[in-house]
């Protein structure tokens, strides 16, 4: 009986690890939002933030896409109001080191912080990654996270 492997212990472990390959090709990218246009930012929030590194592969790159194009399509009014804003940081720019602590981010994440009172509720959307390229289903995972945050803030 070997009681040193444990199945179960590494499907996590496994899902990082394979995430994290398919994530540090050399594709760069510099995919953000429009800043020049920033919205006012409502006391009572939710902010969708997307942690990526500088090595950008097609899947990170298509994360992001996708995260803002829901934001985009589903909540364009609260985007224009503040009630929304979408963020995007790379982990491994110095001048990001406090917000990637804040969050816990390392590599390419997807966090939704519903700010209530000036408080943070930080909550990272792993379910993402097992929807890469099926747009309905990614882009639904997103919206529903989002809804539930805004329930929250009012």
């Amino acid at each position: 009986m070997n009681t040193l492997v444990n199945p179960k212990g590494w499907i996590p472990l496994l899902l990082m690890l394979v995430v994290g390959l398919l994530c540090s090709c050399g594709s760069p990218a510099p995919i953000a939002p429009s800043t020049s246009d920033t919205p006012p930012v409502a006391a009572d929030r939710v902010e969708v933030v997307y942690f990526h590194r500088t090595q950008r592969c097609h899947s990170c790159i298509y994360a992001q896409e996708w995260t803002f194009y829901t934001i985009e399509t589903y909540f364009a009014d609260e985007l224009a109001s503040g009630k929304v804003t979408f963020k995007v940081f790379n982990v491994e720019d110095k001048e990001n080191a406090t917000i990637v602590k804040k969050y816990g981010a390392f590599t390419s994440s997807l966090f939704i912080n519903t700010i209530r009172g000036g408080t943070d509720h930080i909550e990272e959307v792993t379910d993402i990654w097992l929807l890469l390229g099926n747009d309905e289903a990614f882009a639904e995972a997103v919206r529903s996270k989002i809804e539930e945050s805004l329930k929250e803030v009012g």
